[in-house]
């Protein structure tokens, strides 16, 4: 119990009012289930009230059909000739005849009515009773028919005389007017057409087991029991003789219906209904604990049910309400875990959660303001990522261009970019303006007016990548046919700005593509062209269309290894008249004269850079360190953006090494090579051994002494220390007793796996392979 109230405190005032709303709305349920029971129970009631009516209205029928048949042979008897001819006192001749034919027609009476007994009529004028038996004198019948039964046949006969009007009689031994002739007796007196004024009486005596058997037939509890009295509360019939209660204390005043009544102790029900051709009334008695068994078993299975409902109610809302209460648990320590919650015993759950999330709308609301003051650098920041393929989910893109009021009316697009090279006359060194500032506002210059231009035929728009300005021209109009009137445009803008702000920029743009997965696409190409001006020069409108690459153009007709050779010959040889016009003629070949790939300018251009940096490190030996850091070639030819840039900053490197060759020789020594293979002998085992340990211990340039050394020997000085390395390892593999780190570090190797992978270089197997294969040549 204890640990019941302790959950009960855990939970929050949100788990005890669902609590308790789950149990009013079971008991809600029970109390609208309970009305139906109830409901239940009273139709239950008035449908066995109805059934017991039914079947009380078919014994009725049942009855009154018999008694209807009565009626029928009534009349078949009062209109016979031959039975009015019996109440002559005169005997006609034909007496006889009419005699036998009435005994005739009231013995096809009871035959053809199997509930009747017996049928006859009482003459008194003539004290004699015709039958379908015969006819004999009125003593005599009854003692011969009705032996026993009548006490006193005086009195009887006295009330056959009186008159009789469809008469009911019910029997009883107890009586001396009502003998128990065997049942019901039918009286009706017979008058006559003539001078007499006695009475015949018709007598029809009913079979009682005919009423029993009707009766039994339609009582359906055995517990009860059936009656039929007449309107004096008379017994007329019963299902069972034994009775607990007197029928002439009925006191019943509508045709039919249910009556309670109560004996005593005994209460019963009466179901009872009226005959409509006798003033019979058929009841039926039922006791009433039999009456309400099975409304008291519709009220205990409803009892039972609804205690179920109860107690499995109340454990379906706690355990539901527990179920529906933990997510908004998982919400409270989400929100105590993110410190978004603030815990106040006072207030519902909801409503900490509900302060929690106007904390953070509240904050949200901070955010998209201050997301809105950004916009436009986020907008700028998008673009920039959309063009460069970092977005990659196109659905989300509609999604986002809604968010910065981005509209593309066509499916095609052309990306121009424009890089600033000049700044004009809005930027002066001297001047207020900072260079930045500068910038910004030749961006804005650049922006307004190609913008204004563009827009008159086309959609744009425009931002800023990488320093550079990017327009993305759309529109529905827009297809490959418009390249041309677009650069048109591009070149009225350019001298606009540059009659007016003399700022230079070069523009290149991308061919058209057709969706926005090709933007990226279009960006590379921009960049592309923009990187071609390298071969054009600067200030220049560069469509990538206009890109031509030609494939047969190979990098060794270009910049061959004989014209380099023969470059660097003429400055080893001091001709630098001849060296300018070798570079001359390259420019010539490349450049000017024919339509290079942007790749192929590019390789050409940091090949001739390299050949020119080679042939000044050749002489860096014979050339005072002072001339070269002021010389500095490395810086300016690597500063160069077009190869014209190159081209100039080469002629100034070459006059003024000219200059300098002028006072200064320089010499080699043939010795050298003896000297520093020598050396590599001596120290193969040292790591440190490498072209720089070399070239500082005889005080050369360790590009330089590469060069030397590979003209004078054809080969590198790191490729000859690894041979000279790898021939001492082969001698110290055939030794078992050494493993292979041992050897690597014997050879100078730190690092055995270096070992073996230059080993293999060189030997084509690994150490571990050849000492295996040296073993078995030996042991072979």
């Amino acid at each position: 119990m204890n640990s019941i109230i302790n959950y009960f405190k855990e939970k929050r005032r949100l788990f005890l009012s669902w609590l308790l709303s789950y149990v009013i709305i079971i008991i809600i349920a029970l109390l609208i289930s309970s009305i139906a029971y109830i409901q239940a129970v009273r139709v239950i009631e008035s449908e066995i009230n109805d059934s017991h009516v039914t079947m009380l209205n078919q014994l009725k029928q049942t009855v009154d059909t018999k008694l209807n048949d009565i009626e029928k042979i009534l009349k078949t008897i009062m209109l016979d000739k031959n039975i009015n001819k019996q109440n002559d006192e005169i005997i006609d001749p034909i007496y006889n005849i009419s005699m036998l034919d009435a005994i005739s027609t009231i013995k096809t009476c009871e035959i053809s009515n199997s509930f009747i007994d017996d049928i006859f009529i009482y003459y008194p004028n003539r004290n004699m009773v015709v039958s379908g038996n015969g006819t004999c004198g009125y003593l005599e019948y009854f003692d011969i028919y009705y032996k026993g039964k009548i006490t006193d046949k005086t009195a009887w006969i006295n009330f056959l005389k009186k008159k009789h009007v469809k008469e009911f009689c019910p029997m009883s031994s107890l009586n001396t007017e009502n003998p128990n002739m065997g049942g019901i007796v039918f009286l009706q007196s017979i008058s006559y057409d003539n001078y007499t004024k006695d009475y015949a009486t018709l007598g029809i005596v009913l079979n009682n087991k005919f009423l029993e058997q009707s009766l039994s037939s339609f009582n359906g509890i055995p517990e009860g029991n059936s009656v039929i009295v007449n309107s004096k509360n008379e017994l007329v019939a019963a299902l069972k003789k034994k009775i607990n209660f007197d029928v002439t204390d009925f006191k019943i005043e509508d045709s039919h219906g249910i009556k309670s009544y109560k004996n005593g102790k005994s209460k019963f029900e009466l179901v009872y209904i009226n005959s409509d051709i006798v003033d019979w009334r058929y009841i039926t008695i039922i006791p009433r604990a039999v009456f309400a068994k099975k409304a008291r078993d519709v009220i205990n299975v409803m009892l039972l049910c609804t205690l179920l409902c109860l107690v499995g109610g109340f454990i379906a809302a706690f355990i539901f309400a527990g179920r529906n209460y933990n997510p908004i648990d998982n919400i409270m320590q989400i929100f105590l875990k993110t410190g978004k919650f603030k815990f106040d015993k006072r207030l519902s759950e909801f409503k900490m959660i509900e302060n929690s999330m106007l904390n953070i709308i509240d904050e949200n609301k901070s955010i998209v303001l201050t997301l809105e003051q950004q916009k436009s650098v986020l907008k700028s920041n998008f673009l920039n990522r959309l063009v460069k393929g970092y977005i990659k989910d196109s659905v989300a893109l509609d999604d986002i261009f809604n968010t910065y009021g981005i509209e593309f009316k066509g499916k095609d697009f052309i990306l121009i970019m424009f890089e600033l090279e000049g700044l004009g006359v809005i930027y002066s060194p001297n001047g207020s303006r900072n260079e930045e500032n500068a910038i910004e506002l030749a961006h804005f210059v650049i922006e307004n007016i190609m913008e204004e231009l563009i827009n008159k035929e086309y959609d744009c728009l425009f931002f800023e990548v990488d320093q550079a300005m990017v327009c993305l021209v759309n529109s529905e109009k827009l297809s490959g046919d418009n390249q041309d009137n677009i650069k048109n445009i591009i070149i009225n803008g350019k001298n606009i700005i540059m009659d007016k702000f003399s700022i230079q920029f070069t523009c290149s743009f991308s061919s058209m593509h057709s969706t926005l997965e090709g933007i990226p696409d279009a960006y590379r190409e921009c960049l592309e062209a923009a990187e071609y001006k390298l071969v054009i020069g600067s200030n220049n409108i560069i469509r990538y269309s206009d890109i031509h690459v030609f494939e047969s153009n190979s990098f060794s007709n270009a910049y061959s290894i004989e014209v380099q050779q023969q470059f660097i010959n003429c400055i080893r040889a001091g001709d630098f008249i001849q060296a300018k016009q070798v570079m001359n003629r390259i420019f010539e070949k490349n450049f000017v004269n024919s339509n290079i790939s942007l790749d192929m300018a590019r390789c050409l251009m940091f090949a001739i850079i390299n050949t020119m940096l080679n042939t000044i490190n050749d002489i860096y030996t014979v050339v005072d360190n002072k001339f070269l850091e002021n010389l500095n070639p490395v810086h300016k030819l690597i500063q160069c953006k077009t190869v014209y840039e190159m081209k100039e900053q080469m002629d100034s490197i070459l006059l003024k090494i000219e200059d300098y060759n002028d006072t200064k020789k320089k010499g080699t020594s043939s010795s050298k090579i003896k000297d520093i293979m020598a050396y590599i002998e001596e120290h193969y085992y040292d790591h440190n051994l490498s072209v720089s340990s070399v070239a500082s211990e005889f005080d050369l340039n360790p590009v330089y002494l590469s060069r030397f050394f590979k003209e004078q020997t054809g080969e590198g000085v790191l490729n000859t220390i690894n041979k000279i390395r790898m021939e001492k390892a082969k001698v110290f593999l055939k030794d078992i007793e050494l493993n292979i780190k041992n050897i690597s570090e014997m050879v100078g190797f730190l690092n055995s796996t270096v070992f073996i992978r230059t080993f293999k270089k060189y030997e084509g197997i690994t150490p571990g392979k050849y000492r295996e294969l040296s073993n078995i040549e030996y042991n072979s």
